[in-house]
């Protein structure tokens, strides 16, 4: 399919740009959000039905990455390609399932198949057939079913949104029809921590740097514990936003906390972590995005 070499509306300067609109181009997918600023109230619309679809749904993060990519390699899309590729390897697809979507000949479990079929015949007619329906059916259920009609009808017209503006891929990103490469996630890196602070607990204030494909993101905790609880919050410096833990738990120097992010779009955060000394390792779940191994020490 055709597609604009070269952008036909130019993305909104920053500085023209409502903060509203500057913190949810902070979240990702940044030339996007700067081309619809042209349109505000169209650019609030679409990303709402987007942001449900990709925090709220019910459709495992991985299937929906994988069916986003399908979308994308049917329509010819390359900046969907480009930055679902990260995506779809932080929600758990592998390398290999990411090029194998380019294999006809690739075999796929019973489940990924029918999803796979429904996108590439709601992309070419429209319409899911018979025999795909039944596939589906036999491994989802109604709700979900309707949430997959929804979410490839969703990228397709955001497929053809961003061929025909011309909303350019940054350099460095993964392009179009090339082979992806397995992912290489480090072990944590701790650096800056004071090993002699003396303090072994969890209260304290904690700068912690997570991992994801698509890049790494830094956040401050505020812990507090008492008794078997612990409390406080999170501070993403990036977005000015802090978030109280809604709830949580401490055994030792395990510890174990949700909280729930509404600005500028709504996501559930999961952390469980062990507190060493001055360092603070452990894993951190975004619904709807994966999990991803985190690192950080005591700040005070």
């Amino acid at each position: 399919m055709p597609h604009a070499t070269q952008p036909r509306i130019a993305p909104l300067p920053w500085e023209e740009m409502a903060p509203e609109e500057q913190k949810l181009a902070k979240l990702g997918a940044d030339e996007v959000i700067r081309v619809l600023a042209r349109n505000p109230s169209l650019m609030m619309a679409s990303s709402a039905l987007g942001e449900h679809l990709l925090s709220q749904g019910t459709l495992h993060p991985r299937v929906r990455e994988l069916a986003i990519l399908r979308v994308a390699l049917r329509c010819e899309a390359p900046y969907e390609w480009a930055n679902h590729v990260p995506a779809a390897l932080g929600a758990g697809a592998t390398a290999e399932e990411i090029n194998a979507l380019s294999d006809p000949a690739a075999v796929w479990s019973p489940g990924d198949d029918a999803v796979l079929r429904a996108a590439d015949e709601l992309c070419a007619d429209a319409f899911v057939s018979d025999e795909t329906w039944a596939a589906l059916a036999s491994t989802l259920d109604e709700a979900t079913v309707l949430e997959l009609l929804f979410l490839v009808g969703y990228y397709r017209m955001m497929a053809g949104f961003l061929n025909s503006a011309g909303v350019e891929v940054k350099p460095g990103q993964p392009k179009l029809g090339e082979r992806v490469m397995a992912a290489v996630v480090a072990g944590p890196v701790v650096a800056g921590a004071s090993p002699f602070s003396g303090e072994t607990g969890v209260d304290g204030t904690w700068h912690i740097t997570f991992t994801h494909p698509a890049g790494s993101k830094e956040l401050v905790l505020d812990l507090e514990t008492g008794e078997d609880r612990v409390t406080g919050s999170i501070v993403d410096t990036q977005l000015g936003v802090t978030v109280p833990l809604v709830s949580g738990s401490v055994d030792g120097h395990r510890l174990e906390f949700t909280a729930v992010v509404t600005d500028p779009a709504r996501f559930d955060i999961g952390v469980v972590g062990t507190v060493d000394g001055d360092v603070f390792t452990g894993s951190v779940t975004i619904s709807g995005g994966g999990t991803f191994p985190f690192s950080g020490v005591r700040a005070g």
